[in-house]
């Protein structure tokens, strides 16, 4: 059990010194990329809410 929870803490110690190391490091693109997806991301939104909107304004007339 000790030498499994020595195991479970240096893996641990090594992932997190590999992930601050790489945390230093940017990408120059990232930025141009991020705002293209969010805008990808916000079209899907937009047409989401006018699809469910739509459905439940058929599911009330339906309804009624």
């Amino acid at each position: 059990m000790t030498i499994s929870v020595i195991l479970v803490v240096a893996i641990s110690l090594v992932a997190l010194v590999g992930t601050l190391s790489l945390t230093g490091k940017s990408d120059s693109d990232y930025s141009a990329a991020t705002r293209g997806n969010l805008l990808n991301l916000s079209y899907i939104y937009m047409g989401l809410v006018l699809v469910l909107t739509v459905g439940i304004i058929y599911f009330v007339i339906k309804l009624a």
